[in-house]
Formats: C-alpha cells, structure tokens, sequence
C-alpha cells in the first residue's frame, strides 16, 4: 500500500485571484493489485474536521482508516482538505459555498489528470480508464451537492450525514435540535468532549471515551484547545468564510440536489442529521439509482463508529455495482 501527501496548485482563476493550494493525500495499492479499471475515490470532510478523517491512524488501534480498506479492494482514495482547512490555503478572500466546490472540483480535476498521464505518483502507472466517485460527509456533503451539480464531475456521489432537505443535529432523544455549533462557541459546555452538547448527536455510547473526548474538546472552533489530528479550526473556506447560509435547516440545497442526475448514494448513522432519512431520495428526482442506509449503532461520525466497516463495504458494493452497470 502506497501513500502520499500531494499538494494541488489551484488556478487563480478558480481561487478569486489569488494564489491557493489544496492538500490531498493519495492513498493506492501497490500497483500489481490496482482493479482493471479502479474506482478512484474522493472524500471531503465535515466543518471541524480535516482530510485525515478518511485514514484516522489511531495510536494504539487498528482499522479505523476508510481510505486502507478501500484501498484493500484495489481502489484509489484521494482525501481531501478544503480551501482554509487542515494543510491547504488559508484564503484571504470572503469564499461562498460554490467558490469552495469550484476550486475542490478543481483540485479533484487535477488529480484525475495525474492518474490518466501518470504523473501523480511516480509509482504508478498511467491510468487512462478510472472510475471517479465521491463522498462528503456532513458539511463535505454540503459542498459535494455543489460541486457535482454545478461541474458534474463524478461518476457516482455519497452524501454522509447530510440532508438534501433539511439537515439538523439531533439532541439525546435523537428527536430535537441541539443549538447550532455558531451559539455554543467560547461557551464553558464546549469545555468537555465527554459532556459536549454534540456528545450523543456525534458518537454513539460504544465509542471509546478518549476518542469522543479529543474529538470534541472545544468542537467546533476548538479554540485554545488541542486540535486532533483529524480537526480543523476552521470551517471550510477558512476565517472569513461566507456562505449564503449556514448548513442547517431547510432548503440549502434544493436547486442543487435536484439537479445531480447519477447515482446517489445517502448514509447515515442511527442517530444523524437527516429527520427521516427514508425520505431523502426525494431531494434528488434527476438520479435513476439511488441508494439509502442507516447505519445501526452509529451517531453522525460514522467513521469513529463500532460498525463502521458495514458502511464501507456498502460504499465499496455500490460503487462497483454503478460502475459495472452504468459504466
């Protein structure tokens, strides 16, 4: 298994003007055990939260990395940071949601290019037949909408813990609101990841407890706290951010998702941000083939869950059943 951080110079043209980079780490097998013609995944995280989410390399633990077990099928993972997160720019500039999807289509473009002439990694081959899908999770969801609706990019797009009608983040009871991340900064109840508000919303109770209390400490800002190697400090577009509006509620996306027409795959925990997530197909009336799931005994951080690997097979199953049929 083979993996590399690379750096993506964006075009100024795609960035505003200026002069931005975004980071991706590359994840592949060794090339003897890529498929026929691989699926090459990207995955975009959720606000707080950094590419390293999809390759979470825990001390002490094993087989938390979604990137190593697709990999292990023979596919390609790209994890990416957005503009202003993790190891990427940090703009200068006011970013709105679709200049965000703009400069990762970008990013995932050029990453395409590499594979197909072999200049990404000097140790692979060139890869003229790949099969692009993508996830976004949670606020990664968000931006993945715009993206594929306004560059059609991929060949297939998973929404993780995002609501194509109306995302909210449910209290203990897995019914109601908990207050948006925006009215609990600098608030003495972010001071706990075992007792943060998010606490049951984000893992559900088998999570081990040093895992849900360095995820949470001072989520979502995390300011003057240690920020863990899967976070971010910022939301996605960096400090000055600005997006038309914020991600929860009602109608975020409601032009955009009705305009994806491939294959559209949703998940989400038992406890997640969609009201009902049974009801979602319905946010995307232009794809013929689509594909929902409720993970059990998983909140919104379905990476950090117990059955985690349930929906990574899913993913895995679908993926190579929309490449198979769709072509």
């Amino acid at each position: 298994m083979l993996r590399k951080d690379i750096r993506i110079n964006v075009e100024p043209a795609e960035a505003k003007g200026e002069k931005l980079f975004a980071m991706v780490t590359v994840v592949t097998p060794d090339p003897v055990l890529l498929a026929s013609r691989p699926l090459v995944w990207f995955g975009w995280p959720g606000g707080g939260y950094n590419r390293h989410y999809f390759d979470l390399q825990l001390p002490g633990r094993s087989g938390y990395s979604e990137a190593e077990f697709h990999v292990g099928k023979g596919s390609i993972f790209v994890a990416c940071d957005h503009i202003g997160v993790g190891d990427s720019s940090i703009p200068e500039g006011a970013f709105n949601h679709s200049d965000i999807a703009r400069i990762n289509a970008a990013v995932a473009r050029s990453v395409l290019t590499g594979l197909r002439d072999g200049s990404l990694m000097t140790e692979l081959p060139a890869i003229d037949n790949p099969f692009p899908v993508a996830m976004g999770q949670s606020y990664g969801g968000l931006l993945l909408t715009h993206l594929q609706a306004e560059h059609g990019l991929f060949k297939g797009v998973a929404m993780l813990g995002w609501s194509g009608i109306c995302t909210m983040v449910k209290d203990v009871s897995g019914q109601g609101n908990v207050a948006p991340p925006a009215e609990l900064e600098g608030t003495e109840a972010l001071r706990d990841g075992l007792n943060h508000p998010y606490r049951r919303s984000f893992h559900f109770d088998d999570v081990p407890e040093d895992i849900v209390a360095e995820d949470l400490l001072g989520y979502p800002a995390r300011i003057g706290v240690p920020v863990p190697v899967w976070g971010a400090s910022f939301m996605p577009g960096g400090p000055n951010f600005a997006p038309e509006r914020g991600p929860l509620g009602p109608g975020v996306v409601t032009d955009e998702a009705a305009a994806i027409d491939v294959p559209v795959f949703i998940g989400n925990g038992e406890i997640d941000v969609a009201p009902d997530p049974r009801t979602e197909p319905e946010a995307y009336p232009m794809s013929s083939d689509i594909t929902t799931m409720v993970l059990p005994r998983s909140s919104h951080m379905h990476n950090f869950a117990g059955t985690r690997e349930i929906l990574w097979k899913r993913l895995e199953n679908w993926a190579v059943g929309i490449r198979d049929s769709w072509g």
